[in-house]
């Protein structure tokens, strides 16, 4: 799954991914990268502040037995 914008972007990459970290004020709980990376075999993030962000999610299956 690629979800793309062309927002704001995002000054500091490795500061957003940590959990409870947010700009949004005291309504937002900063989980949304933590609660993706919980989901996703695999998350890569690029964003260029005034540009935008990318987000690439991707989820190995198994098949059950």
């Amino acid at each position: 799954i690629v979800i793309k914008d062309k927002g704001v972007g995002i000054e500091d990459l490795e500061k957003a991914r940590k959990p409870m970290y947010t700009t949004g004020g005291s309504d937002r709980s900063g989980m949304g990268f933590t609660i993706m990376e919980s989901f996703m075999t695999n998350l890569d993030i690029s964003s260029e502040p005034g540009k935008g962000t990318t987000v690439h999610m991707r989820r190995k299956l198994q098949r059950r037995k």
